[in-house]
């Protein structure tokens, strides 16, 4: 029996008529020069379909505990029907980049069949208006429930899928065969480990709790004791990313050279990409709020995911979720872009070192071990009491990818972005994505949070513009000219 871990089940526990748990991958490919079918729609199913063996996500779904008494199963669906999971969509010429955003978001928006696999490929043809996209190019749009996947293990998904040439080298090795989830477990199966998992979670629980004490106790000190003025920064402001959300997610994405990402990291000691894109969004949320005159005095908050996977090659898994969180100030506050980038990198620093971020870190942490039925019932009241509007402002999640380019059944891909979930008082998501030396910013949100989210785009690139030109001026240094004494 295989059955879902904490995380994994919160997203399902979580997920709402108006909220729900998908995760949306977006990939746009150049039309091959000898396509190995008549038309694209075929040329994705019939390579999809030769790639079936690489994930298990393909072939099963889940199925639930009565009462949601304990977490959910895996299981093999003995009735997969492949073609149910594929759709094939095309634009209305000219068919454009907001054509093509408006698309993706309502495909976003729509719930999966959760009584089959969890997961959906659109093919998107005639993307013939966008710019930097030759002529006769098409999309694939892989819509998968959260449950399965998180940023990594969808890298992972996506390299099954991928080739490294347009001859068809495979990226994975393709003679693995993913394992079997196997049959639904009985009623008394489900009864027995339901049993057994409450009665092994207030030991896990116990055990979370006493290796987080030498961090809790100086976390705890520092906040009963806190008197420095700078200890305001913490607090959550009100914004207008922080309301209800309504079920219709919009989209959209800007593309920048990782390049610059990396030539800016360098004019701070220490700062890594992510620094970086926490940097640009800081600069960006700055830029488009002071446009809408609601920019608050005190620097808006950011929870940002952390993979927490094992290193390659040790014991752990890549499937499923395996993460955990912290919470940044974004130091939105400050007007220099190198200092707000300064300020980002020492904070992101300590939490490293565990000196910051514990309260997110630990809560995660704490919630693997809840029993299945306190978990259920704790996620649907934390997602009804908005209580997401007190913890952040925003969500920034930074997924790295390969960088050289990947192919499909001979076509080449060119851009890669996504879409996350939102949640009641969190309407706006960015991640961004770095692939074949470019790293793209995918915004999500709804369009009564922000009615105008290509402006925001433009605050994207003015942020990162903002950041290159301050980097530039730091590395010239003046030249001092000197007199000798006694001339004149």
């Amino acid at each position: 029996m295989l059955q879902l871990g904490a995380q994994d089940s919160q997203f399902l526990y979580m997920e709402s008529g108006h909220n729900l748990s998908n995760v949306t991958m977006v990939c746009i490919y150049a039309k091959p020069e000898n396509p190995a079918a008549e038309t694209v729609f075929e040329l994705v199913k019939s390579h999809v379909e030769s790639r079936l063996h690489t994930n298990p996500i393909f072939r099963r779904k889940l199925v639930r505990v009565p009462l949601d008494l304990d977490y959910p199963y895996w299981v093999d669906d003995e009735y997969f029907d492949f073609e149910s999971h594929l759709h094939l969509h095309r634009l209305a010429s000219p068919g454009d980049w907001g054509q093509f955003c408006d698309l993706v978001g309502r495909i976003h928006s729509r719930p999966l069949d959760m009584n089959r696999p969890v997961w959906e490929i659109h093919v998107v043809e005639n993307l013939n208006g966008i710019a930097d996209i030759p002529p006769d190019s098409f999309a694939m749009v892989t819509k998968i429930h959260h449950s399965a996947v998180d940023g990594a293990s969808t890298i992972k998904f996506f390299s099954g899928l991928s080739d490294l040439d347009a001859e068809g080298t495979p990226v994975t090795d393709l003679s693995v065969t993913a394992e079997s989830a196997g049959e639904p477990p009985t009623t008394n199966e489900m009864w027995a480990r339901c049993v057994l998992n409450h009665i092994r979670s207030p030991i896990k629980l116990a055990e979370t709790l006493w290796r987080a004490t030498p961090t809790l106790v100086p976390a705890a000190i520092n906040a009963v004791f806190k008197v420095r003025d700078d200890d305001e920064s913490t607090r959550v402001p009100k914004t207008r990313f922080n309301k209800p959300v309504s079920p219709r997610k919009t989209f959209h994405g800007v593309e920048f050279e990782l390049a610059d990402f990396k030539r800016i990291a360098t004019a701070v000691d220490d700062a890594k990409i992510n620094d970086v894109v926490l940097a640009v969004s800081s600069g960006a949320l700055r830029k488009y709020l002071l446009r809408h005159h609601g920019l608050p005095s005190e620097s808006l908050i950011a929870w940002v995911p952390v993979n927490t996977r094992p290193a390659k090659g040790a014991k752990g898994g890549e499937d499923g979720n395996q993460i955990t969180a912290m919470t940044v100030d974004l130091h939105t506050d400050l007007a220099s872009p190198l200092q707000r980038l300064k300020e980002i990198t020492r904070y992101t620093q300590l939490t490293k070192a565990g000196k910051t971020g514990v309260s997110a870190r630990l809560m995660t942490d704490v919630s693997k071990h809840m029993p299945g039925a306190t978990m259920a019932l704790a996620s649907r009241m934390i997602m009804a009491s908005g209580v997401t509007a007190s913890l952040c402002n925003v969500a920034i999640s930074n997924v790295p990818g390969p960088q050289f380019p990947i192919y499909l059944n001979g076509a080449k891909c060119l851009k890669q972005y996504g879409m996350t979930p939102l949640g009641d008082g969190m309407g706006l998501f960015l991640m961004t994505l770095s692939y074949n030396k470019k790293l793209t910013f995918s915004i999500t949100t709804t369009e009564d949070v922000m009615p105008d989210v290509d402006l925001f785009g433009e605050c994207l690139a003015a942020a990162v513009t903002e950041l290159k030109n301050a980097t530039d001026k730091a590395k010239t240094k003046p030249v001092r000219k000197t007199v000798a004494k006694g001339r004149k």
